[in-house]
């Protein structure tokens, strides 16, 4: 009896998929660093039980016509609105992704912007790159920038991700203020509008969805401290980036950490100027530790699933 065929959409290393080990005919891509070619997936699924991707892979009604023996979609990734979860229902197929496997990975390079771009550090790598430190000499005065310290830090969100962003912004000496949709009696919660206004930076840590949307828009860019940062390590459409722009080109606000963009990979070509706006390209859960233990969760799901075992995170 032939083995049920997985496809796994990336060059992932044998041993991160372990769990299949003996009871799935495992089909994984040949292609580095990028993920399999949407093209490529298409041609391979048709005859796959179920699929792992990276959460790259837009699991559509086009998609789900070219798998129809597929019965399990698995997410090695937090977010899942590369899913269409509601085709995936109707199909009665499982989807499942891996919502507690990056959550330290999210939460360092949440820190790792707030800080570069606060303390301006890539603006001052390039100062010396191009060569303008040894035209011009020292500029001690331009180089000054608030301490970690002095800083009111409010999250969007109070989740995983967001109390490990608490956990290293305090030992910065940061004070860490939070919102969420409903008030929990911390008495570091803020309602939505006096948290923008009381923060020196505001990092959104929530998933997108339709209450979500756009939620920073230019009205909540307005409402921000002159001169305040905002950081988004979430999803890119819970931004308005062209509103974003905005507030960046009027001066209102100080500078952007951005790992996330409404488009990707498309980024408005305004920011690409901005000395004040730091980007990285969606890589916050992008360490070898948590990507390796991400990816062995999501086989996980998959190999109960081919048992008839309980799910791990199930999404429908």
């Amino acid at each position: 009896m032939s083995l049920p065929r997985v496809l796994c959409t990336v060059n992932v290393p044998r041993e991160h998929l372990a769990p299949l080990d003996e009871i799935a005919d495992l089909i994984i891509s040949d292609h580095t660093p990028a993920a399999m070619p949407r093209a490529e997936v298409l041609e391979k699924i048709g005859d796959c039980t179920a699929v792992i991707s990276q959460g790259e892979l837009q699991v559509d009604s086009a998609l789900l016509a070219a798998a129809p023996k597929l019965e399990f979609v698995a997410n090695a990734a937090m977010g899942y609105d590369n899913l269409d979860l509601a085709a995936l229902t109707a199909r009665e197929i499982k989807a499942t992704n891996t919502p507690a496997a990056f959550v330290e990975s999210t939460a360092d390079l949440t820190l790792g912007l707030l800080l570069n771009v606060t303390r301006r550090i890539s603006e001052g790598d390039r100062f010396i790159r191009t060569g303008e430190w040894a035209e011009t000499g020292m500029q001690a005065l331009r180089w000054e920038s608030g301490l970690a310290a002095s800083k009111i830090v409010g999250i969007i969100g109070y989740g995983k991700i967001a109390k490990a962003v608490e956990k290293r912004a305090t030992a910065f000496g940061m004070t860490v203020l939070h919102t969420r949709t409903q008030p929990d009696g911390h008495v570091n919660y803020r309602d939505f509008d006096t948290l923008l206004a009381e923060s020196d930076i505001v990092i959104a840590l929530v998933p997108h969805s339709p209450s979500t949307d756009r939620l920073m828009n230019a009205e909540r860019f307005a409402k921000m401290k002159p001169g305040a940062f905002f950081i988004n390590v979430a999803r890119g459409k819970v931004m308005d980036e062209a509103a974003l722009v905005e507030a960046l080109t009027s001066g209102h606000l100080g500078g952007t950490g951005l790992d996330v963009f409404e488009e990707e990979p498309v980024v408005n070509s305004a920011l690409f100027t901005m000395e004040n706006v730091i980007m990285t390209p969606h890589v916050g859960g992008a360490t070898l530790e948590e990507r390796a233990n991400g990816r062995l969760e999501a086989a996980e799901n998959v190999a109960r699933f081919l048992r008839g075992e309980e799910l791990i995170s199930p999404l429908n």
